[in-house]
């Protein structure tokens, strides 16, 4: 029974490595085979807010996040009211909700809910936000974006792959002005 088991595990490990394998070897060049995440997007974030408040119509957006999932382009909107957090995941191809959940806020989370709110005025959309990162990134395909509010300012973290090198860059999500750019 053990040799059965440890022929198993050996049998996964080694499908394992060699999945990792087969996508470690890419360079500059491979970054230019596989889309942006904003071009594979058909949803925008305004449609998936107006979702996530029909929803949740008395909860406060506290993020929202768009990153592949199972190959598929998701937003996640996480938001909260007095007593309850809130999230939604949403295809951003077709616009179904994939998750719907909702859970009590401990006295902490209570308030910093508060604190938290993303001002939704004037956003300036991905395909802007994108622009914007890449330059600042000196080149490279947005990734990843996140909506998020920190010290009262609400901005856009997005990620920027360009072979190897990522980059997050943080842009002002009403003026489109960088805050701040990380390299990894």
């Amino acid at each position: 029974m053990k040799k059965y088991f440890l022929g198993i595990v050996l049998l996964l490990m080694t499908g394992v490595i060699v999945g990792c394998s087969n996508g470690s070897n890419s360079s500059k060049d491979n970054s230019t085979t596989t889309s942006e995440l904003k071009d594979e997007t058909k949803v925008s974030v305004n449609e998936a807010i107006k979702l996530y408040q029909k929803n949740f119509p008395k909860a406060d957006i506290i993020s929202i996040e768009l990153e592949k999932h199972l190959g598929k382009p998701v937003y996640t909107i996480e938001g909260a009211d007095k007593t309850t957090e809130y999230q939604l995941n949403i295809n951003a191809i077709n616009k179904k909700v994939k998750q719907k959940s909702e859970e009590p806020l401990d006295e902490e989370d209570r308030s910093e809910a508060k604190t938290e709110k993303l001002d939704l005025n004037n956003l300036i959309t991905l395909n802007k936000a994108a622009q914007i990162a890449k330059k600042a990134a000196k080149g490279g395909k947005a990734t990843e974006f996140k909506l998020e509010q920190n010290l009262g300012v609400t901005f856009w973290e997005v990620k920027v792959v360009d072979g190897h090198t990522e980059t997050e860059v943080q842009i002002h999500a009403q003026k489109g002005k960088v805050l701040k750019t990380e390299k990894d």
